[in-house]
């Protein structure tokens, strides 16, 4: 049965991929760009390879908290139900921290927050589904976070390598927490994180300046990447396997649950985090006066 499948950051790479290949078979899908030409040309695309007409673009830069609020109230807008939602977008920022206007360190804003605000307000849509399902886009790096006074925003100490392994360890910590709520609530929307993989194409090719060591790093990795058929594997399958129905709160790799490094998540830190989340909600919603 043809299912309704929303990706964030969906105009190129995995995301644009992984759109081509549900369309394909059929299935509804959104999809959100922060550039109105890229969109165009993606939503154009895709329903011109695949002919299905029925591919939707909405576009939304997420780096501003009311734009993400925007792009929710429009989604609901004009859809009853969403069957899945997959948060793709992401972003590797550059040697100097970059934040929002309520001072959300810009990696953990794309990676983070905008997936914690995403699967809150859809809720209600996912909820109408036989079976939702919200999939994080985590990275292998969590790994390497370093989370320290847990601070969240990087306001103490900053580096790009670190924005991008913390926010993707947050990734995960949000996926439990969420995970366990929704488990409590009597939900049965499930929330899963994982690695996509390395993708040849995109490393090093974001427009981000690197330092040499990130260059060297980057050559390094390049012949263990995947392409992008191999990249989408695992989103793909946690999408619509029957497999992982019912699972929740867990990080998957290769189409299976993998071994996570949760750096000393705990009851306490999965709290700390929520009401950063929180917190920083108010902020945006105390200064729109609402």
């Amino acid at each position: 049965m043809p299912k309704t499948i929303l990706i964030t950051g969906s105009t190129d790479g995995i995301g644009k991929h992984l759109a081509m290949k549900l369309a394909s078979e059929g299935h509804e899908v959104i999809l959100h760009g922060r550039n109105s030409e890229k969109l165009r040309v993606a939503l154009s695309d895709i329903q011109l390879k695949t002919g299905n007409k029925k591919i939707h673009g909405y576009l939304a830069d997420f780096s501003k908290l009311a734009d993400v609020y925007r792009f929710s109230q429009e989604i609901k807008r004009d859809f009853e139900q969403i069957d899945v939602l997959i948060n793709n977008a992401g972003a590797y920022f550059g040697e100097a921290r970059v934040a929002t206007a309520e001072n959300i360190e810009m990696t953990f804003m794309l990676s983070v927050q905008v997936p914690y605000i995403l699967t809150t307000e859809l809720l209600p849509l996912l909820e109408k589904a036989p079976a939702g399902r919200v999939i994080h886009t985590s990275s292998f790096m969590h790994h390497f976070a370093q989370t320290r006074g847990l601070d969240f925003g990087l306001e103490q100490s900053y580096s790009a390598t670190m924005a991008y392994n913390n926010a993707k360890l947050y990734t995960i910590w949000l996926a439990i927490a969420q995970a366990e709520a929704l488990e409590k609530q009597g939900s049965s929307v499930t929330v899963n994180a994982y690695h996509p993989g390395l993708i040849a194409t995109n490393l090093g090719n974001d427009g981000v300046k690197r330092n040499l060591r990130s260059r060297i790093l980057t050559s390094l990795m390049k012949p263990f990447s995947k392409d992008l058929n191999q990249g989408i594997e695992t989103g793909y399958y946690l999408s619509l396997s029957p497999e992982v129905t019912g699972q929740s709160g867990h990080y998957f790799s290769e189409k299976k649950v993998a071994r996570v490094s949760l750096k000393g998540f705990d009851v306490a830190k999965s709290q700390a985090l929520l009401a950063y989340l929180d917190k920083k909600i108010q902020v945006f919603k105390e200064s729109y006066g609402d």
